[in-house]
Protein backbone atom coordinates (compact mmCIF):
# COMPACT_ATOMS: atom_id res chain seq x y z
CA UNK A 1 0.00 0.00 0.00
CA UNK A 2 1.40 3.39 -0.98
CA UNK A 3 0.08 6.84 -0.15
CA UNK A 4 1.03 10.25 -1.37
CA UNK A 5 -0.13 13.61 0.01
CA UNK A 6 -0.89 16.52 -2.31
CA UNK A 7 -1.30 20.27 -1.66
CA UNK A 8 -4.90 20.07 -0.37
CA UNK A 9 -3.98 17.55 2.31
CA UNK A 10 -6.06 14.93 0.49
CA UNK A 11 -4.42 11.56 0.28
CA UNK A 12 -4.26 9.12 -2.57
CA UNK A 13 -4.16 5.46 -1.62
CA UNK A 14 -3.17 2.77 -4.05
CA UNK A 15 -3.91 -0.82 -3.10
CA UNK A 16 -2.11 -3.60 -4.88
CA UNK A 17 -4.12 -6.79 -4.65
CA UNK A 18 -2.34 -10.11 -4.92
CA UNK A 19 -4.38 -13.14 -6.07
CA UNK A 20 -2.28 -15.40 -3.83
CA UNK A 21 -3.68 -13.66 -0.76
CA UNK A 22 -7.26 -14.26 -1.97
CA UNK A 23 -6.46 -17.93 -2.57
CA UNK A 24 -4.92 -18.28 0.90
CA UNK A 25 -7.93 -16.57 2.48
CA UNK A 26 -10.33 -18.89 0.65
CA UNK A 27 -8.35 -21.96 1.76
CA UNK A 28 -8.36 -20.74 5.37
CA UNK A 29 -12.12 -20.13 5.38
CA UNK A 30 -12.87 -23.55 3.89
CA UNK A 31 -10.70 -25.41 6.41
CA UNK A 32 -11.60 -23.55 9.61
CA UNK A 33 -14.79 -24.43 11.44
CA UNK A 34 -16.46 -22.46 14.20
CA UNK A 35 -18.54 -23.88 17.05
CA UNK A 36 -22.13 -22.83 16.62
CA UNK A 37 -25.64 -24.13 16.04
CA UNK A 38 -27.73 -25.64 13.26
CA UNK A 39 -31.34 -26.75 13.14
CA UNK A 40 -32.07 -30.37 12.38
CA UNK A 41 -35.22 -30.67 10.29
CA UNK A 42 -35.11 -34.39 9.46
CA UNK A 43 -33.66 -37.64 10.77
CA UNK A 44 -34.56 -41.07 9.43
CA UNK A 45 -33.15 -44.24 7.90
CA UNK A 46 -34.40 -43.60 4.34
CA UNK A 47 -32.63 -41.32 1.88
CA UNK A 48 -35.64 -40.29 -0.22
CA UNK A 49 -37.54 -38.51 2.59
CA UNK A 50 -34.28 -36.81 3.63
CA UNK A 51 -33.79 -35.49 0.09
CA UNK A 52 -37.41 -34.38 0.02
CA UNK A 53 -37.04 -32.45 3.31
CA UNK A 54 -33.85 -30.83 2.02
CA UNK A 55 -35.43 -29.79 -1.29
CA UNK A 56 -38.54 -28.44 0.47
CA UNK A 57 -36.32 -26.32 2.72
CA UNK A 58 -34.22 -25.05 -0.19
CA UNK A 59 -37.33 -24.09 -2.14
CA UNK A 60 -38.64 -21.94 0.72
CA UNK A 61 -35.34 -20.61 2.14
CA UNK A 62 -33.01 -20.06 -0.80
CA UNK A 63 -30.50 -17.94 1.12
CA UNK A 64 -29.77 -20.62 3.77
CA UNK A 65 -27.72 -23.78 3.35
CA UNK A 66 -29.09 -27.28 3.94
CA UNK A 67 -26.71 -30.13 4.75
CA UNK A 68 -27.62 -33.78 4.18
CA UNK A 69 -25.39 -36.15 6.17
CA UNK A 70 -25.42 -39.88 6.70
CA UNK A 71 -24.61 -40.86 10.28
CA UNK A 72 -25.17 -44.60 10.34
CA UNK A 73 -27.98 -45.64 10.34
CA UNK A 74 -29.66 -42.24 9.89
CA UNK A 75 -29.85 -39.57 7.21
CA UNK A 76 -29.95 -36.15 8.83
CA UNK A 77 -30.80 -32.79 7.30
CA UNK A 78 -29.35 -29.82 9.18
CA UNK A 79 -29.89 -26.23 8.12
CA UNK A 80 -28.37 -22.84 8.77
CA UNK A 81 -25.19 -21.90 10.55
CA UNK A 82 -25.72 -19.72 13.60
CA UNK A 83 -23.10 -18.35 15.99
CA UNK A 84 -25.51 -17.96 18.90
CA UNK A 85 -28.36 -20.07 20.20
CA UNK A 86 -30.60 -17.00 20.13
CA UNK A 87 -30.13 -16.61 16.35
CA UNK A 88 -30.92 -20.31 15.91
CA UNK A 89 -34.00 -20.04 18.13
CA UNK A 90 -35.40 -17.14 16.09
CA UNK A 91 -35.01 -19.12 12.86
CA UNK A 92 -36.37 -22.30 14.45
CA UNK A 93 -39.55 -20.43 15.42
CA UNK A 94 -39.99 -19.54 11.76
CA UNK A 95 -39.23 -23.11 10.60
CA UNK A 96 -41.78 -24.78 12.87
CA UNK A 97 -44.64 -24.09 10.46
CA UNK A 98 -42.88 -26.17 7.75
CA UNK A 99 -40.96 -28.64 9.95
CA UNK A 100 -42.82 -29.08 13.26
CA UNK A 101 -40.31 -31.61 14.66
CA UNK A 102 -37.20 -29.47 14.09
CA UNK A 103 -34.77 -28.78 16.92
CA UNK A 104 -31.51 -26.92 17.59
CA UNK A 105 -28.22 -28.81 17.79
CA UNK A 106 -24.64 -27.79 18.53
CA UNK A 107 -22.57 -28.17 15.38
CA UNK A 108 -19.50 -26.87 13.62
CA UNK A 109 -20.42 -24.08 11.22
CA UNK A 110 -18.63 -22.46 8.30
CA UNK A 111 -17.07 -19.03 8.46
CA UNK A 112 -18.75 -16.52 6.18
Amino acid sequence: MFSQDDKNNDSLTIIIKDARIDKLNKTYKSSYKLKGYRIQIYSGNKKQPANQARSTFMRVYREKKAHLNYEQPYYKVKVGGFRTKLEALKFKNELIKHFPDCFIIKNEIDIK
